[in-house]
């Protein structure tokens, strides 16, 4: 019996380290939460650090590390970080989702499909996930499954903006138009202040040869956008020119003209032609 008393001992003493250890890991991951929300990113790093070091295992940790290496632009580092995170946890479909958004921006789309349709498989009901495949398959040249993508993430979100407008954009490059306007028509609706939306109607209605129709809502997006890109002021003003409006034709290219004659001088002599041809009418 002393024996047994001495072996339990032991067996304590052993085991009193990670003990410590896992209460000092949740410590410094708290703290690493609290740093990277506050925007002090190298802090929250070392602090995560010292989380996934004093519990390799620490499946949140190495995902949260990951989050932290991508807000600072280390990517292939975040990368290995949530491949990590998903090794511990492979039902986590956070980390597949932050790992194929990770692939996306190191501009491999074809190996963040893979992450995102497991992400999307195990969280559905998160719409980054939707939106990030739809990216992925676009950026890897499959707009078709794009759509389709975009279409089962509106399953779980009927009414999202930035979906609808993502969907209305790939049907419009598949020059669908008259779905994408449907679509962008649907995004406006949801979030009547989104320029982005507002900018697509506009585009996809110009797409569509619905010329009289595009021009309030480029009118909208370029008020919307504080001015918008100078593009929307060169399509605004084809429009016009498209509708015989010629006195608002001119002025909208003069505006244009105006906006990019520093930036641009090639976009701007191509627009001053055109004036010079609606003055001679």
């Amino acid at each position: 019996m002393r024996w047994l008393g001495v072996a339990l001992g032991c067996a304590l003493w052993l085991t009193a380290p990670a003990i410590v250890s896992a209460d000092e890991a949740d410590a410094h991951y708290r703290l690493a939460k609290t740093l990277r929300d506050e925007g002090r990113f190298e802090e929250a790093l070392a602090e995560i650090d010292a989380a996934v070091a004093a519990r390799p295992t620490y499946a949140q940790g190495h995902v949260t590390r990951g989050s932290i290496l991508r807000r600072l632009g280390r990517y292939e580092e975040a990368l290995r970080a949530f491949k990590r995170g998903i090794e511990l946890q492979p039902k986590d479909g956070r980390a597949y989702g932050l790992a194929g958004a990770v692939l996306i921006r190191l501009e491999r789309p074809k190996q963040a499909i893979s992450y995102l349709k497991k992400a999307t498989e195990l969280e559905p009901q998160h719409k980054n996930h939707w939106l990030n495949l739809g990216v992925a398959y676009r950026r890897a040249n499959d707009n078709e499954a794009a759509i389709r993508a975009y279409r089962r993430g509106l399953a779980a979100h009927p009414n999202d903006s930035q979906l609808l407008n993502n969907l209305g954009v790939a049907l419009r490059k598949a020059r669908r138009y008259d779905q994408a306007i449907r679509a962008h028509e649907r995004a406006v609706d949801a979030d009547p202040y989104d320029a982005a939306s507002a900018r697509n109607l506009a585009i996809a209605y110009r797409g569509a040869e619905r010329y009289k129709q595009a021009i309030p809502i480029y009118i909208k997006a370029i008020e919307l956008g504080d001015g918008g890109p100078p593009d929307l002021l060169f399509d605004l003003a084809s429009c016009y020119e498209k509708t015989g409006n010629t006195e608002m034709a001119i002025a909208t290219f003069e505006r244009y003209i105006r906006a990019v004659k520093k930036s641009d001088p090639s976009s701007a002599d191509r627009a001053a032609r055109a004036v010079e041809n609606l003055k001679k009418r």
